[in-house]
């Protein structure tokens, strides 16, 4: 039975887990019909998760993680650690794939996702709730040259939180934000937000 691990780190600065929006994830686990396991850390989380993901093996009989590393060792071998010591399968379907394939991808399965977070030279507070729709993409992919930021946020420039998607039953409405900004890094707090039917069902 697939269940939605969803790791909330105690700050920003996590350098494993996202904290932007992650209080929201449990509506894209009920857009999805599955179950979400919430585990909420003060440290690296590295042995929490490795007992959380003991139990998500026992109770929900889990195979293999699916995470979303692209281009990071630093986290993809410490998930792959802990999924070695858990007895479970690390699966990485985008790891070491052309940034550009990957957006590519998105946009041509109709992914609808806006940016939670930012932290990099030439993204300020305007990126905060910014759907990433074509243009978005665009604009960022000029930033990658510039800046030489990874076009999908790998390196922590941005983070993002996907509202709609092919295998969502429902997509999600965000209807009331505030943002936390500090000069130069900032996310996005969403303080309302609800299932609604798609468009065009």
């Amino acid at each position: 039975m697939p269940v939605l691990v969803t790791v909330q780190p105690k700050g920003p600065e996590s350098f494993m887990f996202h904290y932007p929006s992650i209080e929201s994830t449990s509506l894209q686990a009920k857009a999805l019909g599955i179950d979400q396991v919430l585990m909420r850390t003060d440290t690296s989380g590295l042995e929490e998760l490795q007992n959380t993901l003991s139990r998500v093996k026992r109770e929900y009989g889990v195979e293999g993680v699916a995470t979303g590393a692209v281009a990071s060792d630093y986290q993809k071998n410490r998930f792959d650690h802990i999924c070695n010591i858990t007895g479970v399968r690390s699966y990485s379907p985008l790891w070491h794939k052309k940034p550009e394939t990957i957006v590519d991808d998105l946009t041509e399965a109709r992914f609808d996702a806006i940016i939670s977070g930012v932290a990099a030279r030439g993204m300020d507070g305007s990126w905060l709730g910014r759907h990433l729709d074509p243009k978005a993409w665009e604009e960022l992919k000029q930033l990658s040259y510039r800046y030489g930021i990874h076009l999908t946020g790998e390196g922590g420039e941005y983070e993002s939180f996907v509202v709609d998607a092919p295998n969502f039953r429902q997509a999600i409405r965000i209807e009331k934000t505030r943002e936390v900004w500090d000069g130069q890094s900032g996310y996005l707090v969403i303080e309302k937000a609800l299932l609604a039917d798609k468009i065009g069902n």
